[in-house]
């Protein structure tokens, strides 16, 4: 059985070293992508303790746990908490994104989806001059909207079923981003869609990056009820995620409640949360649901919010 030891110590190798490398992302582009798959190392260490143990590797074993606890770190804020008393919250808001893919995505699924979440807000991504024609319903259902649609994957809209005060198009970088003032029933707040550049390569990385810190920038700046959402291209795992909370002073609305993860549609092993939703200290998250897959290569979220009163 040497040969099996031989593997299992390979494998455990391997694994150990995926669990570290995430420790380098501020150093390299290439390292900071590695930050996004720690559900995916830590299901592998889980795996690979149980046959170390069962082979009675104890030094395998500890070099598992102790590499182990570097993902644990990152991924435990996000496990499910158990739930908060249950109480009537006849107040809530609804925030829906969705990245639609400039590809392909089935129309009659989404709007399906969509008139079932009953959104308030709905944000779509890679909104492109045919997506805005097929999806005309959201005129409807959603008569107040600002929309930017463009060929590829730059194009966004953002549609409310509540009248705009105030809104339009802004330059985040070089993507554009929408900006919009909802006057809600609840009370007024503020929703600001983006879709951040993809890091495939060190120019787009280190734009995605600029992108973070500006979008921090505009959000702390606002000081009443604010809800930013939209296709990051980044999971909360990476450390330019957390600098980007502390700057804006927003919450994730997955903390404590969800792993769930939005892309790719087609490698679910492989999936990890790029599409966020947060909110600041105006509103009190209640809940974060992904969607059902409508043949994009996203899914779509959608999170519930109730005002906060202010002292």
């Amino acid at each position: 059985m040497r040969w099996l030891d031989r593997v299992l110590l390979l494998c455990v190798a391997i694994t150990v070293g995926a669990n570290l490398l995430p420790l380098g992302a501020r150093w390299s582009w290439m390292l900071e992508l590695t930050a996004h798959f720690r559900v995916q190392y830590l299901a592998m260490t889980a795996a690979l303790l149980v046959l170390a143990a069962l082979r009675r590797r104890w030094l395998a074993c500890a070099a598992l746990v102790a590499a182990g606890s570097v993902s644990a770190a990152a991924v435990l804020p996000f496990l499910p908490l158990p739930p908060a008393a249950a109480h009537a919250a006849p107040d809530t808001v609804k925030v829906l994104t969705v990245n639609v893919s400039f590809r392909q995505f089935s129309v009659r699924r989404l709007l399906e989806i969509v008139r079932e979440a009953d959104p308030d807000v709905l944000v779509v991504e890679e909104l492109t001059p045919h997506a805005e024609r097929v999806l005309a319903d959201f005129d409807t259902a959603f008569p107040h909207y600002r929309k930017f649609p463009a060929d590829g994957p730059t194009g966004i809209g953002v549609w409310s079923r509540y009248e705009l005060e105030s809104g339009g198009t802004f330059a985040l970088g070089r993507m554009p981003a929408i900006e919009a003032r909802v006057r809600a029933p609840q009370g007024s707040f503020t929703v600001i869609g983006v879709h951040l550049s993809s890091p495939v390569a060190p120019r787009r990385a280190a734009a995605r990056n600029r992108e973070l810190r500006a979008l921090g920038e505009r959000s702390a700046a606002i000081t009443e009820p604010l809800v930013v959402a939209g296709d990051f291209n980044i999971t909360p795992y990476s450390p330019y995620f957390t600098d980007w909370l502390a700057a804006s002073g927003l919450t994730d609305s997955r903390r404590g409640r969800t792993l769930s993860a939005s892309w790719p549609t087609m490698l679910p092993w492989f999936g990890i949360p790029i599409d966020h939703v947060a909110a600041n200290s105006g509103f009190t998250i209640v809940s974060h649901r992904r969607l059902p897959n409508f043949e994009s290569d996203h899914y779509g979220v959608v999170v519930e919010l109730t005002r906060r009163e202010q002292p």
